[in-house]
């Protein structure tokens, strides 16, 4: 009976060794594959030089659905210790959407365009480029939150008003001021989720822009490694694109990037 005992104990014993030795390799496998312990990695192995494994551990993550300025940011000094540098302007840009003010972005994103020989020029006519300088510095995000300040001040100010005569006075002037400032608002939102979204990056070492989405087609210009152009339609395997002088063609699709 005895030895029944000890032969059930024994099994008992390494049944729970084996599911102990398991569940901590999976639990440490788990730690390994989380997004802070990836990212870590992908630091280090930038440090380290290992610019290909820092791309793949940056992409993966990034594959995952995760998004952040420091991930673009790093993912982008990547492909430029790499040369690629049509790639390292692409993830500067989407950097540029979450940390707008972060000051080594600016430095590495102007040290980019300067070897490629650019200029950052801006998209659209006079007023466009003006909303663009006045709200270079927020985020779509901080603009919503800002959108929903000024209509909540705007509709809690209407009320007061009702109530207070000396609020009267003033009421013609705020509401046009708080209108005008939230119109402003939702244009430089409008303009920052366009430019997102039709933003594309050249990533060849330069790309036939022509009349026609045919390859035997005129080339009309010519664009370099990380320009950035607006795609205005799409068809097959070509994207018409704009110049930031207005010039539209039609190139490639493989010769570009879009930011989103």
């Amino acid at each position: 009976m005895k030895k029944i005992v000890l032969a059930i104990l024994l099994i008992f014993f390494v049944l729970g060794f084996i599911l102990t030795f398991y569940l901590r390799n999976s639990l440490a496998q788990e730690a390994v594959n989380t997004p802070g312990a990836v990212f870590y990695q992908a630091n280090i192995y930038y440090q380290e030089g290992k610019y290909d494994e820092a791309i793949k551990d940056y992409e993966r993550l990034i594959g995952r659905g995760l998004e952040s300025g420091n991930l673009y940011y790093n993912l982008g000094n990547s492909y430029f210790k790499k040369g690629e540098l049509g790639l390292a302007v692409l993830n500067y840009e989407k950097a540029k959407g979450f940390i707008p003010n972060d000051g080594d972005l600016k430095s590495n994103y102007s040290y980019v365009l300067q070897v490629l020989n650019l200029e950052p020029e801006l998209f659209g006519n006079w007023f466009d480029k003006m909303v663009y300088v006045l709200f270079q510095g927020t985020t779509i995000d901080s603009l919503t939150i800002l959108l929903s300040f000024i209509y909540v001040v705007l509709i809690v100010f209407l009320i007061l008003s009702l109530f207070f005569n000396r609020l009267k006075r003033f009421s013609g002037l705020v509401v046009c001021i708080l209108a005008a400032l939230f119109i402003l608002s939702a244009y430089a939102l409008n303009r920052k989720i366009n430019y997102l979204n039709k933003t594309a990056v050249v990533i060849s070492n330069e790309a036939d822009v022509k009349f026609e989405p045919l390859e035997n087609a005129t080339t009309y210009f010519k664009l370099s490694k990380g320009s950035r152009v607006e795609v205005v339609e799409k068809v097959e395997g070509w994207y018409k694109v704009r110049r930031f002088d207005n010039k539209l063609g039609w190139a490639i699709r493989t010769a570009f990037a879009k930011l989103n």
